[in-house]
């Protein structure tokens, strides 16, 4: 797949349409081009900017990724997006989980191939990276950044695709990236409503989802931690959804944060 070809724009008046009445997703701003669609929410939410916001776009020149990284964007082939939340009801951790979850389940109903996350919100197909997720908190807001490789090839970069995959790639068609934001609104915005509405019913379901597509855990891994390491067998994940490392001394850690590989 060539990644040359100009791509059209995203048909935002068709997402718009299909999502009316969700409590996530409006208002809807769209920008051709944007820094990153994760500071511009910032900024609107500090300004005091609703609840369900949502920016999307068609290309990130300043995109970023967990811990820092830059976010690789592909103009045209993504889907880039950012949503303003305010829960009260429940911490923000469980974001982590309903995103993660949601977007492997829009992969799946849209694009029929299957999705696992990497600890703790990698989304992956055929064991590389596909989606990355970005949740930036404050005490007054919490943003919530979205970036799922759809069409178009990594192949032109090998040190990435080793790495990274694009769901056109993986089921060897192009994919509509409305049908997959509409489809990711629609489950994002279920979970978020349940976690509001139904206490630790929500969240324990929830928790078991996300457990159960975690493809770190009975794997021995290394997980840096900006120049430090730790290696162990990733035996499981508490209620909170820290990982729980068992270290190659014995020793259980309990790890809140960092970067996971094999």
């Amino acid at each position: 797949m060539d990644n040359s070809e100009s791509q059209p724009r995203l048909d935002v008046a068709a997402i718009h349409a299909a999502t009316q009445g969700l409590r996530l997703g409006a208002p809807l701003l769209y920008f051709p081009a944007i820094g990153s669609t994760n500071t511009h929410v910032m900024e609107l939410a500090r300004e005091g900017a609703a609840e369900g916001l949502l920016v999307m776009t068609d290309e990130q020149t300043a995109g970023r990724g967990r811990i820092g990284r830059a976010w690789k964007s592909l103009p045209g082939r993504q889907l880039e997006c950012s949503l303003l939340l305010r829960p009260t009801a429940f911490p923000p951790h469980f974001l982590v989980m309903a995103s993660a979850v949601a977007v492997a389940e829009s992969i799946e109903a849209v694009a029929d191939v299957q999705a696992g996350i990497k600890w703790p919100n990698d989304v992956q197909v055929d064991g590389r990276k596909v989606c990355g997720i970005l949740i930036e908190t404050t005490s007054d807001f919490v943003v919530l950044g979205i970036g799922l490789n759809v069409n178009g090839t990594l192949a032109d970069d090998p040190a990435l695709a080793a790495l990274a995959t694009t769901l056109a790639d993986a089921c060897g068609r192009t994919l509509s990236r409305e049908a997959l934001a509409i489809e990711l609104l629609q489950r994002l915005d279920a979970r978020y409503a349940d976690l509001c509405a139904n206490g630790t019913a929500a969240r324990e379901a929830l928790r078991a989802a996300w457990r159960g597509r975690l493809v770190t855990l009975g794997r021995r891994v290394t997980l840096l931690q900006g120049e430090a390491s730790i290696s162990g067998v990733a035996e499981d994940v508490d209620e909170s959804g820290a990982l729980l490392l068992r270290r190659n001394d014995g020793t259980r850690q309990t790890v809140t944060w960092g970067d996971v590989s094999s």
